[in-house]
C-alpha cells in the first residue's frame, strides 16, 4: 500500500511551468473542494472516483450524454464539471453539446438542459425529414403522373404536403407564364389557375368577358369558372397530364378572347 501511495505521489509531481495546477475532490456534500496533493491522493485511493464523479449519464436517440466531475488535476481557471456528448453510431464527439460548470448543482441543471436540447433538435430534424418526405411524395406523385403525357418543360415545385405548383411553358397574351396549383386528395386531383385582371386593357380576363364566351370556353375545354380563376378536376393520376394541359390552354384562351367592352 505504501509503495502504491509513493508511486501515485510521484506521478502527480508537476513541472515548474504547471504550478498553477490544483487538486480537487468531491466532498460528502457534492462540493468541489481544493485540497493538497496528499489529500487528493488519499481520496483517490479511498473512493471509487469514477462512479463518485458522475453527475448524470444518459442516452438520447443515438447520443450518449455524460456530465461528470473532472477527477484529474487541472489548471485553476478550468471549471471542475463538464458535459460531453458523442454519437454512438459514429463515435464522433459532439462539441456543440459540451459545457463546463463551477458546481455540482449547475452541472445537474446543465445536464438536464443538454438532454432537453438534444430531444428538441432531434424532434425538429425528424419533423423536417417527415415534411421533406411528404413534399417529395406529393411532388413525386404529380411528376410521375404527368411524365408520360407532358414534356420536361412542365416544372413541378412542392408547396405543401398535398399541393404543388406546375409551371407551364404556355403564356398569356401579355407574355406572362401560366402557373397551375395542383392539390392531391386521395387518388383525385384539383387543379386551379388564377385569371387575374391585367394591367393591360387589351388583355381579357374573366371579369371583362361576356358570360356566353366564358360558358363556351369552359364547356369546350372541360373547366369551370370560379371568382378570378379557372379550375378542373382529375379523378385519378391517369387523367392529370391532360387536365393540366387543358386548364393551361383555357387560361391562355381567356387572355386572347376579345373584351366585352371592345
Amino acid at each position: 500500500m505504501l509503495n502504491r501511495f509513493r508511486d501515485l505521489m510521484k506521478r502527480l509531481e508537476l513541472p515548474d511551468e504547471e504550478r498553477d495546477i490544483v487538486y480537487r475532490i468531491i466532498d460528502d456534500n457534492f462540493n468541489a473542494v481544493e485540497v493538497t496533493k496528499a489529500q487528493y491522493a488519499m481520496w483517490r485511493m479511498q473512493n471509487d472516483v469514477t462512479q463518485k464523479a458522475i453527475v448524470g449519464l444518459d442516452i438520447v436517440e443515438d447520443i450518449r450524454v455524460g456530465t461528470t466531475f473532472s477527477i484529474m488535476p487541472e489548471k485553476r481557471n478550468y471549471k471542475p464539471f463538464g458535459t460531453f456528448a458523442f454519437d454512438m453510431t459514429s463515435l464522433d464527439p459532439l462539441v456543440g453539446f459540451s459545457s463546463r460548470y463551477d458546481t455540482w448543482r449547475e452541472a445537474e441543471r446543465g445536464h438536464r438542459e443538454t438532454l432537453d436540447r438534444i430531444r428538441r433538435e432531434y424532434a425538429r430534424a425528424r419533423a423536417t425529414d417527415q415534411r421533406a418526405e411528404a413534399l417529395a411524395g406529393a411532388a413525386g406523385e404529380v411528376r410521375l403522373a404527368i411524365s408520360a403525357d407532358l414534356p420536361a418543360m412542365f416544372k413541378v415545385e412542392p408547396r405543401s404536403e398535398s399541393e404543388v405548383t406546375v409551371l407551364t411553358p404556355l403564356l398569356r397574351a401579355d407574355g406572362t407564364s401560366i402557373e397551375l396549383s395542383v392539390s392531391a386528395s386521395g387518388a383525385a386531383f384539383t387543379l386551379i389557375s388564377s385569371v387575374e385582371a391585367s394591367a393591360e386593357d387589351s388583355v381579357s380576363t374573366l371579369e371583362n368577358l361576356k358570360p356566353e364566351q366564358v360558358e363556351r370556353l369552359c364547356g369546350a375545354l372541360g373547366v369551370s369558372a370560379e371568382p378570378g380563376a379557372l379550375a378542373c378536376r382529375a379523378d385519378d393520376a391517369s387523367q392529370l397530364g391532360r387536365a393540366i394541359v387543358r386548364l393551361a390552354q383555357a387560361v391562355a384562351c381567356v387572355s386572347y378572347l376579345p373584351n366585352a367592352s371592345g
